[in-house]
This record gives C-alpha cells, sequence and structure tokens, in this order.
C-alpha cells in the first residue's frame, strides 16, 4: 500500500485523473450544470465542450497509432496520460447527466476507461505478465467501445436539438 502512495505522490496526473473521476460522479449525479448553467448558453457549451473533447480523445488514439507503426512511443506516452486526466475533467463538465439507456452506458464506460488509464504501470506494478496484459486488454478494449458510444450520442444529441 505504501508503495501505490509513493507512487500516486510522484506523478500527479494520477490525482488530477482520481478528481476528474470524482468530478463526473459528483456533477453527473447533482445535475449541477443544468441548474447552473443558463438554458440558452447550454447548447452552445455543449457543442463546444464535446468538439474539444473529440478532438483530444482522437488524439488519445495517437499513441496506438505510434506503438503500431513505429515512433516516440514515450513522447506520446507522456502526453496520452495528461490528455487523459484533461478528458476526464473536461467530460464532468460537459455532461449534464447519466442520462437514460446508452448515455448512461456512455458515463460508465468513459468512467472505467479513464480509471484503467490511471493504472498504468508507472502506479501499479504488475508482476506477472498476464496481469498487465488484461489491464492493457481492458484499458483499450473500453476505450475501442467508446467510439461508437459517442458517435451515437453525437448524432442523437444534434437530431433532437
Amino acid at each position: 500500500m505504501t508503495e501505490l502512495i509513493l507512487a500516486v505522490q510522484r506523478r500527479p496526473y494520477v490525482v488530477i485523473g482520481v478528481l476528474g473521476v470524482a468530478l463526473i460522479i459528483v456533477f453527473l449525479d447533482t445535475g449541477i450544470l443544468v441548474r447552473t448553467v443558463p438554458e440558452d448558453g447550454l447548447f452552445i457549451w455543449q457543442v463546444v465542450s464535446g468538439l474539444l473533447l473529440s478532438a483530444l480523445l482522437l488524439y488519445q488514439w495517437l499513441l496506438l497509432l505510434v506503438r503500431v507503426f513505429g515512433g516516440n512511443v514515450q513522447t506520446h506516452y507522456k502526453a496520452h496520460r495528461w490528455v487523459g486526466v484533461t478528458c476526464t475533467a473536461l467530460f464532468a463538465f460537459h455532461a449534464l447527466s447519466f442520462g437514460h439507456g446508452w448515455t448512461n452506458i456512455l458515463a460508465v464506460v468513459f468512467c472505467l476507461s479513464a480509471v484503467t488509464g490511471l493504472l498504468n504501470r508507472e502506479v501499479i506494478t504488475y508482476r506477472q505478465p498476464w496481469i498487465y496484459k488484461l489491464w492493457y486488454w481492458s484499458h483499450v478494449t473500453l476505450s475501442v467501445n467508446l467510439l461508437p458510444l459517442i458517435a451515437v450520442h453525437i448524432w442523437v444529441a444534434l437530431a433532437y436539438k
């Protein structure tokens, strides 16, 4: 446990990521954005924050492309961590509520992807290769599942506004 605390203390992005996930849970549960942002500016806020969030999430896939096709993985890995925690905080300010059905699933999958991202090899020492592969598979699979959920979310959100 001490090793985990020390690992988190040396990596400030973990603390920011955990705070981002906590913000998501609190903001979505309380519906704070719906009550604080004026209704006429809410749609504009949603579009602008959604575009920024989409751009950042698309950037996240650059690390996978660099791994597959070659390149400086370490540089992109550092950026991947910081962009990931930025996405988590931005998601808290973008989402209005947990929603219904698939939008709820989108929020849960996003949070799980963020949490698994925070549990990387810098934070947790995976002593067995199969445990690391399970973690990696989980993080990538959750991230891949975000893409169609986001696409449907954008289509439905714009179709009904």
